[in-house]
């Protein structure tokens, strides 16, 4: 049977499941586009910056753990969208990227010019060093090929982005679907089968047993291999104190008994105290980056005899710490693994370390930590906390993944059992909040959506508001009046004698008024001054599940 190509692309998306895609039109992609908007199972979202669009769409992966789709035009459209690209490529997110190309015949190719076709630009040049796979597809009958192995290698293996570019002759040539070229896995030698041993694990469970301080670290590859409600089992059945990296923060609930929050150099003192005094450490699933080792691979854990499990070789070695095991394995089958064989074990020997690790938590609550300077305007430690307190556990949250904003959600909101928690750690995009917020409330079925976003990073993506109206979306954005950026102020005060460059009023960096941008997009306006103003305007903002914005002036 004949079909156009970018029919094809459309269908063979619908019955692999996706059900929204997140575009910005252009004439590079106007046969994809037609098809899509043809189409009765998928839903378009049209973002109005191509940046947005692969944020929304890495946001979606994140809420969803499934295939996440894109679509942009040529050219701008496609280097637009890099930025979302890459963070999903970092954090290891299923998302595919579909970008419109010119025709075949006007590419550059080995023409040794820089541009032939319209707005031409060869993005999968640029894309194969940050992706798991880019192409051109330059042959019609190949395109069930490329797509069928696109979305194969983004949710197989460590996760990640790939990227199909696609010339308008070939979205609107004809195919006969018999003749199209077959995808074989197994063929290409893409299929990877992960076990550990017997001996393995024998060794571990004697290092394990043998522990006066035993701990566990969930990473990343723990909460993408959907192994949370086992890893719980796990230490519950053998009372297993544990920590979480920012990216797994679905697999505990901030108060569950045997949680004790996220090590790094944002992390809270009790986190820190914890991880740097066990004596025994199982990390699974993380690459361990800087901000959790605080820049001193040498000195974590240095106490522990430390296993690291990941699905990665290449950020096993890129480590600088003396392990006293590594295995290459993906969570899942670790944790069934581990799992198996720990039942009918005796419980741990705990108490005495479960009873440490609990008073420490208690000691330190971060929203009562003392200021380095005198508070004028709103504590954000408290106001965090406090937003936690009033939030309902099917809320979903995002953090922005930069400056105070960041911090805050990350150290003194507490998560509960049930609400979905969004963020962007590895790239650390200024503008990632909002268009996360949209990404995430439509992936979780328009629940309602709690965004912390700082003002100088709302500035990257603000002309998202208009979605939140248009799609009627029930979004609660929580903007921190900073004077722009207040983590670069620091920075500069702690480094430069105070010089500040590029980062305020002071020097060069102007935000828009929030009420007036509120009013601007149809959007309720409040405001949080100071302390004494947190409890009593969270409860009119957090009462109800309409739109609005709500901008906190934060203290220095």
């Amino acid at each position: 049977m004949d079909i156009k190509v970018s029919d094809y692309i459309i269908r063979h998306l619908e019955e692999y499941g996706v059900r929204d895609v997140f575009l910005l039109s252009g004439g590079g992609m106007m046969h994809l586009l037609d098809s899509l908007f043809q189409s009765s199972k998928i839903r378009p979202y049209c973002n109005l910056n191509e940046q947005a669009c692969s944020i929304c769409t890495d946001a979606y992966a994140q809420a969803t753990g499934e295939l996440a789709v894109c679509m942009v035009t040529s050219g701008p459209g496609a280097t637009n969208a890099i930025t979302g690209a890459v963070n999903s490529w970092i954090d290891s997110e299923p998302v595919l990227v579909i970008s419109g190309q010119a025709k075949t015949s006007d590419l550059v190719g080995d023409r040794g010019v820089r541009q032939c076709g319209s707005q031409e630009v060869n993005i999968t040049a640029m894309m194969q060093c940050v992706t798991k796979y880019a192409v051109t597809i330059k042959d019609k009958l190949m395109v069930k090929y490329h797509l069928d192995k696109a979305i194969y290698l983004a949710t197989h293996g460590r996760r990640g982005t790939v990227w199909l570019d696609v010339p308008l002759d070939i979205q609107g040539a004809q195919v006969e679907e018999s003749e199209l070229t077959e995808f074989d896995p197994a063929a290409e030698g893409l299929v990877s089968e992960y076990s550990v041993s017997d001996q393995d694990l024998d060794e571990i469970l004697e290092w394990i047993k043998a522990a006066k301080r035993p701990l566990l670290l969930v990473g990343k590859g723990v909460q993408a291999d959907k192994m949370g409600d086992l890893v719980r089992e796990l230490c519950r059945r053998l009372q297993f104190p544990a920590l979480a990296t920012w990216r797994a923060k679905m697999v505990f609930a901030d108060d569950d008994e045997l949680f004790f929050g996220y090590p790094g150099s944002p992390g809270p003192r009790y986190s820190n105290w914890i991880l740097q005094t066990c004596d025994f450490l199982l990390t699974i699933g993380s690459r361990l980056n800087p901000g959790i080792t605080a820049f001193n691979e040498p000195h974590f854990a240095f106490h522990a005899k430390h296993i690291l499990v990941d699905i990665d070789p290449n950020e096993i070695a890129k480590l600088n710490m003396n392990f006293a095991k590594t295995l290459v394995c993906d969570a899942a089958t670790f944790v069934s693994r581990l799992n198996e064989r720990t039942v009918g074990m005796q419980v741990l020997n705990t108490a005495e370390w479960l009873r440490y690790c609990r008073s420490a938590k208690a000691a330190y609550p971060v929203y009562q930590e003392s200021q380095a300077k005198p508070q004028t305007r709103t504590n954000l430690y408290l106001f965090g906390h406090c937003l936690s307190q009033i939030a309902r556990t099917d809320d979903v949250i995002v953090q922005s993944p930069t400056g105070r904003a960041c911090t805050i959600m990350g150290l003194s909101f507490t998560r509960r059992e049930g609400q979905v928690m969004i963020g962007a750690m590895g790239l650390g995009s200024m503008g990632f909040a909002l268009p996360g917020a949209i990404g995430a409330c439509i992936a979780c079925g328009k629940r309602r959506t709690v965004v912390l976003e700082g003002d100088g990073s709302m500035q990257h993506n603000l002309q998202e508001l208009a979605l939140i109206r248009g799609y009627d979306l029930p979004v609660k954005l929580f903007v921190l009046n900073n004077n722009g950026y207040s983590s670069i102020a620091v920075m500069q005060d702690n480094h430069f004698q105070g010089r500040h460059a590029g980062c305020g009023t002071d020097s060069g960096v102007f935000c828009c008024d929030m009420k007036k941008l509120a009013d601007l997009y149809g959007l309720e306006y409040y405001a949080i001054r100071h302390d004494e103003e947190i409890q009593p305007v969270l409860a009119e903002v957090m009462a109800d599940d309409r739109a609005m914005l709500c901008e906190v002036f934060a203290d220095y």
